[in-house]
């Protein structure tokens, strides 16, 4: 009598799991239909309520909660959190590690989001290793995946970063060659590949080249995610860079201040896009000859940079570089040899 109760009782116990386990699948794709209509604090809160569940459930379900763990981490980014979303990335590129192993695709694309956002923190020294690592897996195991064109295109912008464009021009067009084959030319990465094409050649001086990249890459970023995202956003700012390097400095401006105005209304926490886009409006200011607002936008850039990264790299050298050009302009000489001893300590330091 008393096996017939543990057998019922063991069906019973199983029966739950799986209900269990489909409440977590579905708050996990409420979660994903949340975030990818801007609700970034209900995703947050269903993929909590997710990753309750798979805890509960047990070791058995770990790579679920792994799972559920990097879109949360996803959604702490997209909403600017990209510090904390760093942190719950790592957890769960753990957890991946753990559970599914090294070479496994969904440990890959863990990996490369985490890369990506390092990239974002100014932390290029951590994204190199990642995307370095999941490059190689990629061409051994997976050549027709398009983590493979993530990887490239993460490896390529550090080249940007560290000027070598020579360097990023075919990693960039072997990664759009790929997400092209793979037939998403509408998306995401196709817009990201295209950009990072278009910078490559900007940074070569081919602005004839890079403008119908950038413009290519920003139409593909409002079809999907609006007119108002922060990449849209960005993709402004960098083709304001390619109208100033042809000194077409209205339309630069044109861009570059409406890039500022669509950060400020959709994501004011993105402090990166700010950054950026602020650092590249001063460079314009500084062409133009309006100092006292280049002065201003650049020691802004350069304050928020020693707050924001965990360390100085080549983007705050670059801005340090301009302030001291600015101070030049502006007779600050001592000024001037002190921001210039700054940013070459760092890039002797890199």
């Amino acid at each position: 009598m008393n096996w017939v109760r543990i057998a019922v009782w063991g069906v019973s116990a199983l029966a739950s799991a799986w209900a269990q386990q489909g409440d977590g699948l579905r708050l996990n794709d409420l979660g994903l239909a949340a975030a990818s209509r801007g609700d970034y604090a209900e995703a947050e809160r269903l993929y909590g309520e997710a990753m309750t569940l798979w805890k509960r459930l047990g070791p058995a379900y770990q790579a679920h909660f792994a799972t559920t763990q990097g879109n949360l981490a996803e959604a702490l980014c997209m909403e600017g959190k990209r510090r904390e979303g760093a942190k719950v990335y790592e957890e769960s590129l753990a957890s991946h590690r753990q559970t599914l192993g090294t070479t496994n695709l969904r440990t890959l694309t863990i990996m490369n989001l985490l890369a990506g956002t390092y990239l974002m923190l100014g932390e290029d020294d951590r994204a190199s290793i990642l995307f370095d690592e999941a490059l190689r897996v990629e061409r051994e195991l997976y050549p027709n995946d398009l983590q493979l064109a993530r990887s490239l295109a993460g490896l390529g912008l550090l080249r940007i970063r560290a000027k070598n464009p020579e360097q990023a021009l075919p990693m960039a067009e072997e990664a759009l060659t790929l997400v092209l084959k793979f037939g998403k030319e509408n998306s995401p990465d196709a817009a990201l590949a295209y950009a990072n094409v278009g910078e490559a050649h900007r940074w070569l001086g081919h602005t004839e080249r890079a403008l119908p990249l950038l413009r290519k890459s920003r139409s593909i970023y409002e079809k999907i995610l609006g007119p108002e995202h922060p990449r849209v956003a960005s993709i402004l700012s960098q083709e304001g860079l390619v109208y100033m390097q042809d000194k077409k400095y209205s339309l630069a401006e044109k861009d570059m201040v409406q890039s500022l105005d669509i950060l400020a209304k959709s994501c004011p926490a993105c402090t990166f896009e700010q950054l950026v886009s602020e650092s590249n409006l001063g460079l314009l200011r500084l062409r133009q000859g309006k100092y006292a607002e280049a002065d201003r936008l650049l020691t802004h850039v350069v304050s928020t940079e020693e707050r924001y990264l965990s360390r100085p790299g080549s983007d705050m050298a670059t801005a340090l570089q301009a302030l001291a050009e600015v101070r030049e302009k502006q007779r600050r000489y001592e000024d001037a040899a002190r921001l210039h001893k700054r940013a070459d300590l760092i890039l002797e330091y890199r």
